[in-house]
This record gives structure tokens, C-alpha cells and sequence, in this order.
């Protein structure tokens, strides 16, 4: 059985594992092909996706739109879409855009949990950070415990201009990582980047953003 005893010492744990580099994966079988056309809103029931996928709202009002899917905030917290799959070593690809509004942050965000064996945290994070003042600005690799602490694994600079869809893409194969878009990559590892997975969880900044294409894939070295 997996523990997070076992996956900090097959790292080898310290700072030196978190930033070690990792080389690009490759796809394997289609887990989730989704366009957002299968359904006009989203709720916070499950609503079926495909075959061992389901997908529910966490935070926000999404709804769609002649390209994908737009997200709206909600009053104290950040628009969120959660699709729930069990999956392991993962290649996801998400396209984004986002509008300019007066005091609203824009970015967008793929994590992965599992919350059976890592409770209240996403195991393994990508940003891409417009200008959310939490995180740094571009492509951000990180592991953030709820409500602790957030260890910024890995992230390079790059801009995202709006009304304009940027594509996202994170790889995880075992405790290592990368995380790109605009042709800028923040690879590096961590112990919980290691966990089996139950969901994957999509968020937007508080500006309106739109998703589209999203396709996951199993993924090896």
C-alpha cells in the first residue's frame, strides 16, 4: 500500500529532490476527452463525464459557451471545476483565456489530489499566473497544503496576454513534475507529486476565463 512514508523516502526527501530536473513524458491511452458540450451548466451534484469520470462544481457558476466552458466567481473564493477519475502517472492539457476586469486577479490553475491519503491539500499544482498576488507571476510547479504551507517546487516567467486562448500542460510521472505553457516549463519533484489520483481539479481567477479542450492521458518516463 502507498504511504507518505514511503513516497518521501523513495524521493530521497530534501530540498535538492524538490528541484531536481525531470525529462518530458510520454502519452499513453486517453482517459478524459472533454469539450464541455455535454451539458449547458454545471452544479455542485455529479454529473457523469465518461466511463469512471464524473464532474461537479466546487466554487463559481459555470456555464458554457460557443467554445467551451465559462467561469463566473462567486462570492470568497476563486471559480472551481472538479472532475473525479482515478488515474496515476498523468499527462493533462487544458486551453484557457481571460478578460481584463477593474480588481479582478486573472489565472488558471490544474491540481491533482488525493484526499483518502493526503487530506486537504492539492497534491501536485500548475499556475499560470496573470497577476494573482498569492502566487508568483507565470508558470508556477508547486504542492499546497490547505490553510499551510505552499513549497513552490519549480516556475519561469512568461506572459499571457488576454483574450487570447494559452494552452496548458502538466506532466506527472512518479515524484517528479513539469508544468508548461507559452513554451515556458517549470519542472522539479516532490514526494506527494507521487500519489495515486482521484481528481482533478480546474480554477480560474476572478476575472471571467473560458476553458476548452481538456484532454488527460496516462502518461510514462
Amino acid at each position: 500500500m502507498t504511504t507518505l512514508a514511503s513516497l518521501v523516502a523513495m524521493s530521497g526527501g530534501g530540498v535538492a529532490s524538490l528541484r531536481a530536473q525531470t525529462p518530458p513524458a510520454r502519452k499513453g491511452a486517453l482517459l478524459l476527452e472533454e469539450d464541455f458540450r455535454r451539458y449547458e451548466t454545471y452544479t455542485k451534484e455529479r454529473l457523469p463525464v465518461a466511463d469512471g469520470w464524473q464532474v461537479r462544481v466546487a466554487h463559481g457558476i459555470w456555464t458554457r459557451t460557443a467554445e467551451g466552458v465559462q467561469s463566473v466567481e462567486t462570492p470568497n473564493h476563486q471559480p472551481v471545476l472538479v472532475f473525479e477519475g482515478n488515474f496515476g502517472d498523468v499527462i493533462v492539457e487544458l486551453d484557457f483565456r481571460y478578460r481584463v476586469e477593474p480588481d479582478k486577479w486573472a489565472a488558471c490553475r490544474i491540481s491533482t489530489t488525493n484526499h483518502e491519503l493526503h487530506p486537504r491539500a492539492y497534491a501536485a499544482s500548475m499556475w499560470a499566473n496573470v497577476d494573482y498576488k498569492s502566487r508568483a507571476v507565470g508558470v508556477v510547479l508547486e504542492h499546497d497544503q490547505w490553510g499551510g504551507h505552499v513549497t513552490q517546487v519549480a516556475r519561469k516567467m512568461t506572459e499571457l496576454a488576454p483574450d487570447t486562448w494559452h494552452r496548458l500542460r502538466l506532466e506527472i510521472v512518479g515524484d517528479r513534475a513539469s508544468a508548461e505553457c507559452e513554451g515556458a516549463i517549470a519542472r522539479g519533484r516532490h514526494p506527494r507529486f507521487a500519489l495515486p489520483k482521484s481528481a482533478l481539479w480546474l480554477a480560474t481567477g476572478l476575472s471571467t476565463h473560458e476553458l476548452r479542450r481538456l484532454r488527460v492521458y496516462e502518461a510514462s518516463a
